[in-house]
């Protein structure tokens, strides 16, 4: 596998023109045979973003006002100015939803993810969060990639802003998955939106 992502990195430095379509290629196959907790969260987030990107090269992002207004309307009327609680997640690319998560945001800065994807993957990641302004908040979460042989391939980082609306019962903003080597070099990063929905207890 190690010769897989050094191939990949020779794409990314020898062929800028085709490095988008190209390079999405190698890192959904190179993903689909990684395990690691939470890594078969991140290697569908991949697979996705290239699927879409092959489809339709160039397409813009939806507009996170836009995509949100198709989203289901919590029926909890309270006004919350903190992103603390649990959340229905989608991530997008290209206006395509790629991935759906639930997400629980905790008092103390860390983040439970737990996405639509086979368990026996891996399905639970581990973030932290931080308040970069009022109602904005920025999220980080890394992970560890091993092939079907216990090898250690690299490492994943999802980076996430997103903004409070709808009285913090909704937020939106963007995310940025990046695909690291084992020598901490950057693979592949792939950008695109966030939509949330506050799930109430009621």
């Amino acid at each position: 596998m190690n010769r897989i992502t050094t191939a990949i990195s020779n794409i990314v430095r020898n062929l800028p023109v085709l490095k988008i379509g190209l390079l999405l290629l190698m890192v959904a196959i190179f993903s689909a045979t990684s395990m690691a907790q939470c890594g078969g969260s991140f290697s569908e987030l991949v697979v996705a973003a290239a699927s879409i990107r092959s489809q339709s090269k160039g397409s813009q992002l939806a507009s996170p006002s836009s995509a949100q207004n198709q989203s289901a309307a919590t029926n909890d009327n309270a006004v919350y100015t903190s992103i603390v609680g649990f959340w229905h997640i989608r991530f997008l690319v290209g206006g395509q939803q790629i991935q759906e998560v639930f997400q629980i945001w905790n008092a103390g800065g860390t983040e439970v993810h737990n996405p639509n994807v086979d368990p026996r993957q891996g399905n639970i990641c581990l973030g932290a969060w931080k308040e970069a302004a009022p109602q904005t908040f920025k999220l980080t979460h890394r992970v560890w990639f091993y092939d079907t042989n216990g090898n250690f391939q690299g490492t994943g980082h999802l980076s996430e802003t997103l903004t409070l609306g709808n009285r913090g019962n909704s937020h939106s903003g963007s995310f940025t998955l990046g695909i690291y080597d084992p020598f901490g070099n950057l693979v592949a990063e792939i950008p695109g939106t966030v939509l949330g929905e506050r799930i109430s207890p009621d």
